[in-house]
């Protein structure tokens, strides 16, 4: 019994290093890049800058936070409506379908705070619920990609919410 327990040992000490060297390297990128926000009518389009980080702890899974700033804004039936922001944070899978390219899937919760404005009287609400998306990522090479997503925001409060869709630019580090 104590050889195969010393032999058990023997083979851990080798195989423990072996075992860490083939682990995955958590990442971490950063993005920024153009979303276009809709809500189903053809009367509200809203366009915003967006920026993104993401923590990746495993080769299928990671988070990311997104924060987004609202550019321009829609006339609808003479109330000027505008996105001022929305952020949000995600539980993200990854399903690498090569060494530089995935496909993700996200789930998570997120704000949006609208402003509208008519005769001079301004008003501003925010709004806040769950969010899911898909999307695909690309790198050209070890640090740069581009990388593109789907993500619809239920927000109960506005008669079942928005889609955005994002294109970026995305940097790994």
């Amino acid at each position: 019994m104590r050889l195969f327990i010393l032999a058990a040992v023997a083979a851990s000490a080798v195989a423990l290093p072996a075992a860490a060297q083939s682990g995955y390297k958590p990442q971490v990128t950063a993005s920024v890049g153009y979303t276009r926000f809709a809500d189903g009518s053809q009367d509200w389009d809203g366009h915003s800058a967006a920026a993104r980080v993401a923590a990746r702890f495993h080769r299928y899974f990671g988070v990311e936070a997104e924060g987004n700033i609202g550019l321009g804004s829609s006339d609808i039936g003479g109330v000027d409506l505008k996105m001022n922001h929305t952020v949000a944070a995600f539980a993200v899978a990854y399903w690498p379908l090569s060494e530089n390219f995935d496909l993700t899937a996200r789930v998570g919760y997120g704000s949006t705070e609208f402003e509208a404005s008519s005769g001079g009287v301004t008003v501003s609400d925010s709004f806040s619920g769950a969010a899911l998306g898909i999307g695909g990522q690309y790198f050209f090479d070890e640090s740069n990609g581009v990388r593109m997503d789907v993500t619809r925001h239920e927000y109960e409060e506005l008669d079942g919410g928005f889609d955005a869709v994002s294109f970026a630019y995305i940097r790994r580090f």
